[in-house]
Order: structure tokens, then sequence, then C-alpha cells
């Protein structure tokens, strides 16, 4: 078996963990928390996810410490429910690429609009366009998509870097609205707040995927609860001061409210539009490593047998091109059907978030599972009410998730059965029905599964 060496340092781990968390959520949510909700509710909502988020930043880090391997959440959901937990991981992180891809893209049509004043039709045609660009630059192989990620991280923290040192102004004004709403001395309404904290989850779903890369950490004993504190204190930093940026620049007559609601920020920033074009180069390059994880997660759960086995072919270039064609499509349907139906961006990235808060509850039975003393009842309780919460205003819409769930546990006991009745030699069934049959697996599916190329992918927000 092919063993990944520990090459991660502390140094290039907060790096990855910073990059796994800092995307295109940035340049969106602080928009769109003033879209859901009054200043007073959104940055209610801001401080609110951040509370909410330290208990199952613990179960995180904990979890990684104990099994700092590249199972990942897979090896999670498995210490949770058994081997069908990885099959309703899959299902779970699958179904939330079918929004998040279209989500991403039509954040950059949101952009485009503000930039050229667009009809709604045509920020859906740049969106297909966008979609389009995505296609093709992951059909052209990894080194493009290496090149456009490296390039899109340094525009993504220089802009950051300049809304936030031009807009300081602004900081004292969203401290004033922070101390009204937390005194109470503000009109709340609390459904409101929790849209904006449900909303806002979308920027704190990154950790999870930092677990694929553990088993590459140095000195995980040292490194591993480390890397997860130190950048959830400094991700949480940003997050909040250009959430109070935001929130006072509204309070002072700029316009923020939507998908491209920071594009109002660049008024008070020199470079104007040109900031604008930065922003839709930083949403496209994103877009391309949402194509690319998703195409992989496709892939490798083809090859195991857990997707339809059509998308787990690679061509002459290595590259999942039946995988990529579907995501494509999909994506174009989806598009034009937020056109079509007036879908808002915010409800597909709402499905989204939910699908991660039912995906955290597989880490947390895990978590309760695993750990020992007073820590075990403490977190997990809090984890449980953190989870409560976000979950509390979806209604209907948990359908979704719990279908995916369900769908995944049914395609287990369907592989399952397919052992016992398939004529393949041990060897070629994939390591998580080997599993659930006691069966030996080989070395060759067992190194797939763990080399698998989306295990290392980056996800960003």
């Amino acid at each position: 078996m092919t063993e990944l060496k520990k090459t991660i340092s502390f140094t290039r781990g907060m790096g990855l963990a910073i990059c796994m968390l800092i995307g295109t959520g940035i340049l969106a949510l602080p928009g769109l928390a003033l879209d859901a909700g009054t200043v007073y509710e959104a940055i209610l909502g801001w401080f609110l996810i951040a509370i909410v988020a330290v208990p199952l930043i613990e179960v995180c880090s904990s979890l990684g410490l104990k099994f700092p391997s590249t199972a990942g959440l897979a090896g999670y959901a498995e210490k949770a429910v058994g081997p069908w937990g990885g099959y309703a991981v899959s299902y779970l992180v699958g179904g939330s690429f079918f929004f998040g891809l279209p989500a991403v893209a039509l954040i950059g049509s949101e952009y485009m609009k503000q930039l050229f004043q667009l009809s709604d039709t045509g920020a859906a045609l740049f969106a297909v366009l966008l979609v389009t660009l995505m296609f093709l630059s992951n059909m052209a192989g990894m080194k493009v998509i290496s090149l456009i990620n490296y390039a899109s991280l340094a525009v993504l923290f220089l802009l950051i870097g300049l809304l936030i040192a031009f807009n300081l102004d602004f900081l004292g004004s969203g401290l004033g609205i922070a101390s009204e709403a937390l005194s109470g001395n503000a009109h709340i309404d609390l459904h409101n707040i929790w849209k904006v904290a449900a909303l806002l989850f979308w920027a704190f779903i990154g950790w999870e995927n930092l677990s694929f890369s553990l088993g590459e950490i140095n000195d995980p004993d040292k490194n591993v609860p480390r890397l997860y504190w130190l950048s959830f204190a400094l991700v949480t930093s940003i997050y909040l001061l250009l959430a109070l940026i935001s929130t006072g620049a509204s309070v002072s007559g700029a316009s923020l409210q939507g998908a491209a609601g920071l594009s109002g920020l660049v008024l008070f920033t020199p470079g104007g539009k040109l900031l604008i074009w930065l922003m839709i180069v930083v949403i496209a390059a994103n877009a391309c490593s949402w194509n690319f994880t998703a195409s992989r997660l496709l892939y490798s759960g083809s090859r195991n047998r857990i997707f339809p086995e059509v998308f787990g072919k690679l061509s002459k270039r290595n590259i999942p091109v039946p995988s990529l064609v579907g995501l494509y499509a999909l994506s174009i349907f989806l598009v034009l059907g937020s056109y079509l139906f007036k879908i808002p961006v915010s409800t597909m990235m709402l499905f989204v978030s939910q699908n991660y808060v039912f995906l955290y509850a597989f880490i947390i039975i895990a978590y309760w599972k695993t750990e020992n003393g007073w820590k075990k009842w403490i977190f997990s309780a809090l984890s449980l009410v953190s989870l409560s919460f976000l979950v509390s205003g979806f209604t209907w819409k948990i359908a979704y998730p719990v279908f995916l769930i369900g769908f995944g546990y049914y395609r287990f006991l369907r592989s399952t059965d397919e052992i016992f009745t398939s004529k393949l030699p041990a060897s070629r069934l994939p390591a998580s029905k080997l599993s659930a049959s006691k069966l030996p697996a080989s070395r060759n599916d067992i190194a797939h599964c763990e080399d698998s190329p989306e295990i290392s992918s980056l996800v960003e927000h």
C-alpha cells in the first residue's frame, strides 16, 4: 500500500486551512446578510454563527487528532454509524455540489450585472459563460487549474486587504450598530437572525474538508489542534471585521445588499471598477476549484460504485471527462432553472449549508463515540445545540438531506447485496463493500480509495 508522506508543515497547513475557508463566500455573504435582515439582525447573525461554530471546531480538532488519516469525513462517518456512513457522506457532499456549483456562477453574474448594468437575461447568460469557462479550464488539466488557483488567492487577499484598509472609517459605525444590537436597544426579528446565521454557515464550511489532509501533517499531536484553532481565530476575525465595515457602510448610505453587495465598497476604494473585475476573476477561479473537487468526488465515488459507473472513467490525459461533462450539463440546467423560476442564489446557498449541517451530525456522533471524560458530554451537547439551532428554520427543506442520506443507505444495501450475487472476484470489489462484508480488500483498491484525487483538493468559500 502506498502511504502518503507527512510533508505538510504547520505553516503549509495554515495556508491550506485558510484557503479552504476564504473564497467566494466572503465576497457574497456580507451583502446577502444585509439582504436577509436589518443591519442589527445581520451583525447579530455574524456574531451568532461565530459562536455556534466554536464547539464544532473542537469536535473537528479532536477527531483530527485521534484519526489523522486521508480517510477524512468518510472515516468519521464509518466511526459514527458503520460502513454505510461513507455512502451517506458521499451523497451529502455530492448533493451540496448540485446547488453549490451554479450558486458560485450566479454570484459571479451578480457582480457582472453591477459592473455593466446587465438585465436578468444578460446576467443568466454570463453565468452560463462562467460555467462553460469552469468546464473548459478543468478539461485543460491540473496545471491550468493550479495556476488559476494560485493567481486567484493572491488577488483575493489583495482585495480583502484593500477593502478593509480603505474602509476603516466605517468600522466605528459598525461597532455602534453592534453595540445597539447587543444591548437590546434595536428592534430584532429572531427569525431573520436565524436566516442570516444559517446563510452565513456557508462561510464556515471548510474545516471538515481539512480532515482529508491530516494524514500528511507533520507532528499531528502538536499541529492539528493549532491548525484548527488558529485558522478559526484568523478567518473569523477577517469575517467579523469585514461584516462590521459593511454594516457601517450600509447605515452611512452605501448600497450593499445582494450577492454583489461588496461591490458598493469599491466606490470608497482606489481602483474602483478594476476591483470589481478582480472580484469576478476570484469568483471564476473559485468556480473552477468547486468543479475540480466535484468531478473528483464523482469520479472516485463511481470507481467505488457509490455513484453510476459511467462517471468513473478517465481520458488518456488522466482527466475525468464523463464527470466533468455531467456536472457541466447539470450546472447549465440549474442556472437556467434559477433564471426561469426566479430562484435567488441565497436559497441555493441555504441548501448547501443545511447539507453540511447534517454532515456535521455524523461528525458529532463519531466524536461522542470516541471521546472520553467530561469533554465528550460538554462538546457533544453544545454541538447538538448548535446544529439544532441551524436546522430549526429549514422546515420542509430538510427533506433534501434526509433523502440523500436515505438514498446513500439504500445504495449501500444494494452494493452489499451485489457482493454475494456478483461473479466478480474479491480483488475487483471496492474497499467500502469489502469492509461491509468482512471480505479482505485488495491492496490496489485500498490504495486507490486513500489516494483518490478529491481528498487533497481545495474547496474555497
